[in-house]
């Protein structure tokens, strides 16, 4: 099975998480992908590959090394949009025309810029209905080719290899039950992401706030008095926050406070934020205007009543790869030894990588040539794949 054949294969399952499921995953539906990833680990020759009982999936390759590389993708995909695409469109040669999706929708360079990086590559686009899902399934169809790869050449290894593929990393859980003990690495390496010429080694510091309003609704006939609109108190309150503190107006290291979801009517609004910055003091200011916008609201609206919940979700890495440097000079050393540019760019997301990090396995986070992930614009490219896994082929044998 070649790259195209397994990474349609893959996209053809919906695996969307959950976010206000309690389980571990938080889908079923990532548990049974997880069986067929195992499944598929075996038929390829990797007989030790098993799934543990949160649906995580490991197996690890012996080449009498000292060291071992760890391998990590996702299962999951955002539930953004619909997951479980089999009805794709591939385009070979790309030579920078527009695109039209099956479904009528249209790409160009000038809407997405990302399509003058890929000028001359494969690519494989959404049918306009459905996610592509290649945030992660390209990074897992990488990592199966690795996987091959040591198994014909164990001779030649130079690390001993160990590979997880996590669940549920869209929703900010991927490493809650993550076991460092199982990958026996020394460190490891995310395939998660965008151009595989680009790496990263800083993320966005997260946190996620909810906020609750409570009101009184009456009659409108008969509200004069009474009425306490928790929409209006909920409108009020979004408007205290920094107007051009937000996604569509922030690049780079600058962050943002993004209300993502709203829902309510009179009686009770609830709005949820997600808070992102690469500066961890930034960050804490971003809360404090939440909790500033609560207590201005409570005086415009005395009789509304306000629930604000903040949880932090992970922290940036790049603090310590400042002092931990073995993983970023084997990047180095990778793409330089494969003849391919590399830069690093700080994450505007989060990665797995960033909690498993500070769990005591460095683990910087490498492209796999995914573009405009999270909704129906969708796209891979597959050269950028195929040359993903020859770069990673040098990085284990190096």
């Amino acid at each position: 099975m070649d790259i195209l054949e397994r990474f349609k294969k893959y996209i053809s399952f919906d695996t969307t998480s959950n976010e206000e499921s309690k389980t571990i995953p938080s889908t079923k539906s990532q548990y049974e992908f997880a069986k067929i990833l195992v499944n598929d680990l075996i038929e390829i020759g990797l007989t030790n590959a098993y799934v543990d009982e949160y649906g995580y999936v490991y197996g690890y390759i012996n080449c009498n090394q000292e060291k071992t590389i760890g391998l990590i993708a996702h299962m999951d995909t955002s539930s953004d949009f619909k997951g479980g695409c089999k009805n794709t469109q591939l385009v070979k040669n790309y030579n920078g025309q527009e695109i039209i999706l099956k479904n009528g929708d249209k790409l160009n360079k000038e809407l997405f810029p990302a399509l003058n990086e890929v000028i001359g590559d494969d690519l494989l686009f959404t049918d306009g209905e459905h996610l592509l899902g290649g945030d992660d399934k390209a990074g897992i169809v990488i990592i199966f080719e690795i996987v091959k790869h040591a198994l014909a050449n164990l001779k030649s290894m130079k690390y001993n290899l160990s590979i997880c593929f996590t669940v549920d990393e869209e929703i900010g859980r991927g490493p809650l039950k993550f076991d460092i003990n199982k990958m026996h690495s020394d460190f490891a390496f995310t395939l998660d992401g965008g151009s595989i010429y680009e790496a990263n080694i800083e993320n966005f510091n997260a946190s996620s706030a909810k906020v609750n309003f409570y009101g009184i609704n009456v009659h409108p006939g008969s509200a004069k008095g009474i009425m306490v609109n928790s929409i209006l108190a909920s409108m009020y309150f979004n408007s205290l926050l920094p107007s051009k503190m937000i996604p569509s107006l922030t690049e780079g290291h600058e962050g943002f406070i993004h209300l993502h979801d709203i829902e309510g009517d009179v009686s009770q609004t609830k709005l949820s934020y997600i808070l992102r910055d690469h500066d961890e003091k930034l960050l804490e200011e971003k809360k404090n205007m939440l909790v500033e916008a609560k207590n201005k609201t409570l005086k415009e609206f005395p009789n509304i009543k306000i629930d604000l919940e903040i949880k932090d979700e992970y922290k940036n890495m790049f603090p310590y790869f400042l002092k931990h440097r073995e993983a970023v000079e084997l990047i180095n050393k990778t793409y330089l030894f494969s003849n391919t540019k590399i830069s690093y760019t700080p994450i505007r997301g989060g990665t797995d990588g960033a909690t498993i990090t500070y769990m005591g396995l460095p683990c910087p986070n490498l492209g796999v040539g995914d573009f405009n992930c999270h909704g129906k614009f969708e796209f891979v490219s597959l050269t950028q794949m195929q040359k993903m896994v020859e770069i990673l082929k040098k990085l284990v044998e190096l």
